[in-house]
């Protein structure tokens, strides 16, 4: 049964920042509807307990073919979100931690989104994408084998790399060593769907790149550059063919072939069906710029955009594997179609670029922020106040080219 708003807030009461941390809960529920919020007591190293409220339960996992259900708990402390969550993998019976980069004997999760969270740009939506992300390069989990002999109990080594221990709030030592034993006596569901769980490979660290890859004369191969967006990208193609710019922006053909994704007026919900239709045709890319968004603001509240934003990103990065995502800030503008005032406009903007520009980040990608192209600076936009001018979209395309230059 699921749980409410209400019921959230008495578990909460003790939390210094409750409407908060219910906010995100609410939403995290809302999307991962296997893991559930659960109080419980959370031991520390110093041998001290709290009252702290976990999410529990699993998440889907998309590993060479197949989708898994890793088994996952995150603890909120009481000074969620301004502290960082610290998160297990919770292994069955019938599994083994496998201990790499990310994950110590004790299921411990260390990732750099953790040890540079900062709220608001990170919360446990983006949290969740990239382990999603990550646990997809190398799953932290595996079958134990069926034998008759007991396995004797892991023991801490400590974490695989200091260096991503997340901030902790003063008095709280950094290395606890897990939960209680089962603390809420949650079953994870395990599915497999082929055989038994991936056999562990070889470690690959975060965040993944895609490889270099040369052909016979010694030349690198020619990557393939998605470029996919609203009526800005539209028009970039149109201006790049009449200037001298080229079709491919003046990226050196044998390093860099370019699509054109543009479709006037086109929202976020249009994304990946485009880029899945696309992909019928067209060859994987190596780079995908997504330059979208500005026509979704003020249809939805900004947290709910920003989630979505970052569902779709994640999964994306799981659908194109060695695809570097680069994320094209949403652009100012004159004026917003939008009925709303014009200040709430640019704050909602502000609000997505950062939130996604960190999220993007933190999965490898990078952010193009077209800093210049601001309303104040004059003839850079048409005389509808939406559209850019030619000397606008040009200083556009020149961004795209400057980010590209460091990708092929």
């Amino acid at each position: 049964m699921a749980v409410s708003e209400s019921q959230l807030k008495k578990m909460l009461g003790k939390y210094k920042y409750r409407d908060l941390s219910v906010q995100e809960t609410i939403s995290v529920i809302a999307q991962y509807k296997d893991l559930k919020p659960v109080m419980d007591g959370y031991v520390f190293n110093d041998g001290s307990s709290r009252e702290l409220m976990s999410l529990t339960g699993t998440i889907p996992v998309s590993y060479r073919g197949n989708t898994y259900n890793i088994p996952i708990c995150l603890w909120l402390l009481d000074t969620y979100p301004f502290n960082p969550p610290i998160c297990f993998v919770k292994p069955t019976s019938t599994m083994t931690i496998k201990t790499g980069k990310h994950v110590d004997a004790n299921g411990k999760i260390y990732l750099p989104y953790l040890h540079e969270w900062k709220h608001p740009q990170s919360d446990l939506i983006g949290l969740i994408q990239v382990m999603i992300v990550v646990f997809g390069d190398e799953p932290p989990v595996f079958s134990r084998p069926t034998i008759s002999a007991g396995y004797p109990p892991y023991q801490a080594t400590g974490p695989p790399n200091a260096s991503y221990m997340p901030g902790m709030p003063s008095g709280m030592s950094p290395y606890p060593p897990g939960p209680p034993p089962n603390p809420s006596g949650y079953p994870y569901p395990f599915p497999q769907p082929s055989g038994p769980f991936p056999a562990t490979t070889s470690t690959q660290h975060y965040p993944s790149q895609p490889p270099v890859t040369t052909v016979a004369d010694g030349r690198r191969k020619q990557k393939q550059v998605w470029i996919c967006g609203h009526s800005y990208v539209f028009w970039a193609e149109k201006r790049s063919l009449e200037r001298s710019f080229a079709p491919k922006l003046g990226v050196r053909l044998q390093d860099a072939k370019l699509h054109w994704l543009g479709k006037s007026g086109m929202t976020w919900d249009q994304l990946i069906p485009t880029l899945l239709h696309s992909r019928r045709r067209l060859t994987d890319p190596d780079v995908l710029v997504i330059h979208l968004g500005g026509n979704d603001l003020g249809t939805d509240r900004n947290m709910d955009i920003i989630n979505q934003m970052k569902k779709d990103l994640g999964h994306l990065k799981q659908i194109f594997k060695n695809s570097i995502l680069v994320w094209s800030n949403i652009v100012p503008r004159k004026v917003w179609n939008q009925e709303i005032h014009h200040e709430v406009m640019e704050k909602s903007r502000r609000q997505v670029n950062q939130a996604i520009g960190h999220f993007i980040e933190r999965i490898g990608g990078i952010v193009i922020r077209h800093d210049t192209l601001v309303p104040g600076s004059p003839g850079l936009f048409h005389l509808n106040g939406v559209l850019l001018s030619e000397s606008g979209t040009d200083i556009f395309i020149l961004d795209l080219l400057n980010a590209l230059e460091t990708l092929v």
